[in-house]
């Protein structure tokens, strides 16, 4: 009995570990740092329902919802569109590297009003 449950055990964790789903799927967090050298951390929180990628940024009191989120297979390229809490609008334009590791990368172009940076988000 020990000898088959050692094994079945091991088949089972792979298995498990081999479920991560779509690539965008869970919590990324990125960190810019201004002229100034303040420091600032935008988080986003992305779902996909089989058909559209929906999500959140910086969730909390004036997080924002997105419904518009898109992927494009070739490349892995990802795009967003939104307005923040305060109307200000956003666009990200990056794509995602590491694809088969947990720790994914997805990293771009963030535009937010009239101010545009390179960002690094990190799938946690």
């Amino acid at each position: 009995m020990r000898r088959l449950f050692a094994p079945l055990l091991l088949v089972v964790a792979c298995g498990a570990l081999a479920q991560e789903g779509f690539p965008l799927d869970g919590t990324w967090r990125g960190e810019t740092v201004a002229r100034d050298g303040s420091h600032r951390t935008i988080v986003l929180i992305i779902q996909w329902d089989g058909k559209q990628i929906t999500g959140t940024v910086n969730p909390g009191p004036d997080g924002t919802d997105f419904t518009n989120g898109k992927l494009n297979p070739e490349g892995w390229k990802f795009t967003l569109d939104v307005k923040t809490a305060k109307g200000v609008p956003v666009h990200f334009d990056g794509a995602i590297s590491n694809l088969g590791k947990y720790n994914r990368v997805l990293a771009g172009k963030w535009t937010e009003g009239g101010s545009a940076f390179d960002i690094r988000f990190v799938h946690e």
